[in-house]
This record gives structure tokens, sequence and C-alpha cells, in this order.
């Protein structure tokens, strides 16, 4: 009993702290809460509907802060972090394909790294992203086949050509930086002569 009874007098001390702390990170849980509300329970946050919130609980912990200046410090630090990246912070609502967090992004691409390695038996998957770069997040295994189809059927073939034509060229520029990575001497003497006959045919 005397040796409780010295824990809880030596915790005594740390009361008042470790109760800011708790609250303090009450508000992180909240801004988390607010940022990732459910997409399934109507109505479904927008872009406007979030920042209003956010912002409106950002004002309160502005005005907490003044009453309690010991919280100040706190309170700046996280304004601050929120209005740096606040351009960018709700642009996931407006298009819902895109990912909030880095977390979901990771864990998008290690799902398609693992279901290629599934497909080809390959552990690497350099040569896959080698080939589609940045066009690979358009392929869904889980589509059937009548869905593939139904997404052709959507296609305007002057879209289609120009989005072509802009995968070849970012395709071109993998190709240049994985030759140059892995064989840079050859890699210097292609570009050198490339631009030889581009001179040779600019000067006829």
């Amino acid at each position: 009993m005397d040796q409780l009874l010295a824990v809880v007098q030596r915790r005594g001390p740390f009361t008042a702290q470790f109760r800011r702390l708790k609250r303090q990170r009450n508000w992180l849980v909240e801004l988390d809460r607010l940022l990732d509300s459910p997409e399934d329970t109507p109505p479904r946050p927008t872009r406007r509907s979030v920042k209003r919130q956010v912002k409106a609980f950002l004002a309160q912990l502005e005005e907490q802060a003044q009453r309690h200046p010991v919280e100040a410090k706190v309170v700046a630090h996280i304004c601050a972090i929120f209005r740096q990246r606040w351009p960018r912070l709700f642009a996931c609502y407006a298009w819902p394909e895109r990912y909030r967090t880095n977390n979901d992004m990771e864990t998008f691409f290690g799902r398609l790294r693992t279901r290629q390695r599934q497909i080809h038996g390959r552990k690497s998957v350099h040569e896959f992203i080698l080939r589609y770069g940045e066009w690979a997040v358009f392929i869904d295994p889980t589509e059937t086949f009548n869905q593939v189809l139904q997404r052709f059927q959507q296609f305007d073939q002057a879209k289609f050509d120009q989005e072509n034509e802009r995968f070849l060229k970012a395709q071109r520029r993998l190709q240049v930086l994985y030759r140059f990575r892995h064989h840079p001497r050859r890699c210097l003497r292609q570009l050198e002569q490339q631009w030889a006959e581009a001179i040779r045919h600019k000067s006829c």
C-alpha cells in the first residue's frame, strides 16, 4: 500500500500536464475525424463542407488559446501547419478518385505491384512501371469484360490520340532515364548521335 501511495504521489505533479496533452491529442483526433468523415453516410462530404468544418474548429482552438495562453503555442503550430497546406488539403473531396493521404496512395500502389507479380511471376515490376508509367493507375484487374467494353465505348478518338501522344512522350523519357541509369556511356553516345543527326538535317 505504501508503494502504491508513493507512485500516486509521484504522478500528482504531472496531472495537469497529462490532462493538457490529452486535450491537445483530442484536437488532432477531431481534426482527423473531420477530414476523414465516412462517405457512405449521407450527406456525402464535399470540399466546401469539410473546409467549413475544419475552419470553424481551428477558430475555436484559437479562441480557446486566448483564454489559456499555455496552449497558445500548440494551437499556433496546428493552425500554421493547416494553413500551409490549405490550398491542397481539400482537393480529394472535389475529385473522389484522388487519395486523401499518402498511406492510402501507398496502399493502392502496393496492391498494384502485388497484382502484377501474381500475373507475371516476377519479383520486380520495374518493366511494368516503365511500360505504362503514370497510366498504370488506370489498370483495374477487378473490372469485368463488359465494364471494360463499356469504358472503351466512351472514348473520344481525338482525345485518345492526344493522350496517346502524351503517353508515348512520357514513355520515351522513362526509357531514356532507365538507359542512362544502367548504361550511361551507351546512352550518352546515342544522345550525341541523335544530336549530330538533328544538326545535320537542320543544316540541310
